[in-house]
């Protein structure tokens, strides 16, 4: 496919869920800069309901807030007509799904060490997002809500980075439900997602990673989550440990799939410090390398190596388009050359080894000859080269100077406004006009008796008062908000630039959805003059 969409080009398309698709992109910019991202859009039909479009807009807001190595990063939200969508970082690997149906048709399961280590990793993620903060310290209280084998991506260097906060909420005061919204899917959520008026915390996610850690040590889900919509509200039973299973590893999973959230670890750092605890019980080191083993022997070589993030470089080819690089005999590269010597290179081909003449073989007289006759025939081009150089006729500067003040000859003379400029001719160097008052003499008119005489100039010069200049607001909220002036959007904060508002008092509308917050401000804003505004939209 070759589809732009903003700045990006789609180049395949690799999902499509419930509220978007997802395609492999290509950022390509000057001097062959290229990038390769993902590029989730909203799906067309959608593309006028404005609670899709809301739930997608939170889903960037929240997750560019998110920088962490276990995160998934959003570069850009973005709108071209009325199609929202979000440029994030690539990950060249697969989401747990893939790797455990992998796994299944390979009849193989994941390492207790190996996965203990990668939900540790994931469990940092949801640390960090648990605990974030505004600028002032106050807690975001972001949860996922939909931690599952979709959702963890492990990449096939041994990353492991959590995707897809779309349905997670930022939340102020009390964490609490709503009755009759569940969100998520029901096998990986907690007992008291389901209960009307339960308090909402950290620890359903910390259950979510119970139940992913059990489905990766086994291939399957533990027997006391539900199975069907029908079991959702039915009584559970507690977790049963597994005998195959390693004891640590049975104490975390009953510790983290508690059915009383306040008997499951607190939070998801405690978790991840007992899976820690675990591998480090084993007596061996478990790092990313044995997880980017275990993706190899799962899906090969071939498709390890196989990196669509790496954009082919078209122009980096040799002589008669084949792709020239750089071997063993390569000559001694300059310090830019050097920062480069692993990669294909620009018109550099391998250079032929040297001639070096055999023990026994004497050499040739006129081969030893020819560098000093080269030589010589260079210093004669270099002369000739001066001689031509010298012989060409001295070009002196021309000065502008002040011609004497002519005589008038039948009117006054006029001062002409001359401006700097460059005067060039093919047979000649350019020269630099100074900018001089000079009196230039006027010819007479003729005269003719039945013209009219001439306007009298008026006594002043009348000119129209230029009209103020335009103001500037700078809109910082807390979390965020949308934008409006005079009824008219101009995206949500943080804005690219600030807005440009005539000079005078200012109406702004902020408008926070998630949080059911519309809020109005008026500013003050005077010509040319830059006013920030500054929004707590958690203040009622």
């Amino acid at each position: 496919m070759d589809e732009k969409l903003g700045k990006y080009r789609l180049l395949s398309l690799l999902a499509t869920g419930g509220m978007g698709e997802v395609f492999l992109a290509r950022l390509e910019g000057r001097a062959g800069f290229s990038k390769t991202v993902v590029v989730k859009r909203i799906l067309r039909h959608l593309a006028n309901d404005q609670g899709f479009i809301d739930m997608f807009r939170n889903e960037a807001l929240l997750a560019a807030q998110l920088q962490h190595p276990n995160i998934v990063q959003i570069f850009e939200l973005d709108r071209e007509d009325d199609t929202w969508f979000i440029a994030m970082e690539h990950v060249h690997g697969r989401s747990l799904r893939a790797t455990l149906q992998q796994a299944q048709a390979k009849q193989r399961r994941f390492p207790p060490r190996l996965a203990a280590r990668v939900a540790a990793q994931a469990l940092a993620g949801l640390h960090f997002a648990h605990r974030l903060t505004d600028e002032r310290g106050k807690p975001l209280g972001i949860l996922h809500r939909d931690v599952s084998p979709d959702n963890v991506l492990v990449s096939f260097t041994g990353e492991v980075k959590l995707v897809d906060f779309g349905i997670a909420k930022a939340m102020s005061g009390a964490l609490m439900t709503r009755t009759g919204r569940l969100k998520g899917k029901f096998a990986y959520m907690a007992p008291e997602q389901f209960t009307p008026g339960a308090i909402i915390d950290a620890r359903i996610d910390v259950y979510a990673m119970g139940v992913l850690l059990h489905e990766l040590l086994t291939n399957e889900l533990p027997s006391s989550v539900p199975r069907s919509p029908e079991e959702v509200l039915q009584s559970r039973k507690r977790f049963e440990p597994r005998a195959e299973l390693p004891e640590g590893l049975n104490a975390v999973l009953q510790r983290a799939l508690e059915l009383d959230a306040r008997d499951r670890f607190e939070s998801a750092e405690a978790m991840a410090a007992a899976l820690e605890s675990y591998v480090q019980s084993t007596g061996e080191p478990m790092m990313g390398t044995h997880v980017a083993r275990f993706l190899s022997e799962l899906f090969g070589a071939d498709v390890v190596s196989a990196n669509p993030a790496v954009a082919p470089l078209s122009s980096n080819t040799g002589p008669g388009g084949g792709t020239a690089v750089l071997s063993q005999g390569s000559p001694v590269l300059s310090p830019v050359d050097h920062l480069h010597s692993t990669a294909i290179l620009p018109g550099r081909s391998t250079p032929a080894p040297a001639l070096v003449p055999l023990p026994d073989e004497k050499p040739n007289r006129v081969q030893a000859w020819w560098p000093a006759i080269a030589l010589a025939l260079l210093a004669v081009a270099v002369l000739a080269a001066v001689e031509l150089v010298s012989a060409r006729p001295e070009v002196k500067p021309v000065v502008a100077v002040t011609p004497p003040e002519p005589t008038p000859v039948a009117a006054p003379p006029e001062v002409s406004d001359a401006a700097v400029e460059v005067e060039e001719d093919a047979g000649r160097p350019a020269v630099v006009v100074v900018e001089v008052p000079v009196l230039v003499p006027v010819p007479a008119a003729p005269v003719d008796a039945g013209a009219p005489g001439p306007a009298e100039k008026p006594d002043k010069l009348v000119r129209k008062k230029p009209p103020p200049k335009p103001g500037h607001v700078v809109v910082r909220a807390n979390p965020w908000a949308e934008v409006f002036l005079g009824g008219k959007s101009y995206g949500i904060t943080p804005l690219r630039s600030a807005l440009e508002v005539p000079a005078g008092k200012v109406t702004l509308t902020l408008k926070n959805s998630q949080l059911g917050v519309v809020k109005t401000y008026t500013v003050k804003v005077g010509p040319g003059e830059t006013v920030t505004l500054k929004a707590d939209l958690f203040k009622r």
